[in-house]
């Protein structure tokens, strides 16, 4: 068989680039509070215990929902949705998105790059490999400034966000996307993520390769029945690039 030459690199971001060292249901509950401080701040008439039960159940609900039909309603359209039943009107976009900046902001502060993620992308950009990300959020906002935030913005073209795009990763849509802008074929593209579900499944169903990258502090899913298989497994971010080499020779 003739080696391929994998020239693309599609990668997660939580978990795969970026690490989160919080306690999330703290935090989101910390967050529900500083988004009801901000729009109280902004003198919108809400109850801050009533907003922050529906907001946060609304949230709740649909974070269950998504993972089963893979549509993604961005943060934005689903705080409208509960304020069209406690405010009348609805107060204008720009205080609604600052409001969840601020909620947003409580858990982005936990999120710290991995730490070889600069010195793969480097390596990575300098082979001429392409790199994109595509990364499943409910705020576009929010995971771009978390890019900034770890400083690894001009590594990557193109940046896609399930929030911006409607739909969520194992969807191969995205997938297709990325490939067509690049102008490659599927089986030179290898996918790095950290859920067998989302990532790894997505890029299955793309005919792409992948890289699992488990996260550590989640139950082994690997050993689940019918559970998607990776092309190979990383145990570190840093194993990365030798690993795209083995796809390659492997063919």
């Amino acid at each position: 068989m003739v080696p391929i030459e994998i020239s693309g690199v599609i990668f997660d971001l939580g978990s795969t680039l970026i690490d989160f060292e919080g306690n999330y249901d703290h935090l989101f509950l910390v967050g529900l509070e500083a988004i009801s401080d901000s729009l109280r701040d902004q003198a919108i008439e809400i109850d801050g215990q009533d907003f922050i039960h529906s907001f946060g159940e609304a949230l709740r609900q649909y974070h269950r929902r998504r993972d089963d039909d893979h549509v993604e309603l961005s943060s934005y359209t689903i705080l409208c949705q509960v304020l069209h039943e406690l405010v009348d009107p609805l107060p204008e976009e720009q205080v609604l998105r600052d409001g969840l900046s601020a909620m947003y902001a409580v858990s982005e502060a936990y999120w710290t790059p991995k730490p070889a993620a600069h010195t793969v992308l480097k390596t990575l950009s300098g082979a001429g490999y392409q790199l994109g990300i595509l990364s499943n959020a409910g705020d576009e906002a929010n995971v771009q400034r978390l890019i900034d935030m770890a400083g690894i913005r001009e590594y990557f073209d193109p940046i896609l966000i399930s929030a911006a795009l409607g739909i969520r990763k194992p969807d191969p849509r995205p997938f297709h996307q990325i490939r067509e802008q690049w102008g490659l074929p599927a089986q030179a593209i290898v996918m790095v993520g950290d859920l067998l579900e989302a990532d790894i499944l997505g890029a299955q169903n793309a005919g792409m390769h992948s890289i699992w990258l488990p996260d550590p502090n989640l139950p082994d899913a690997s050993q689940h029945t019918h559970a998607p298989q990776p092309t190979l497994v990383a145990s570190d971010l840093s194993q990365v690039p030798d690993l795209l080499k083995s796809i390659a020779e492997k063919g």
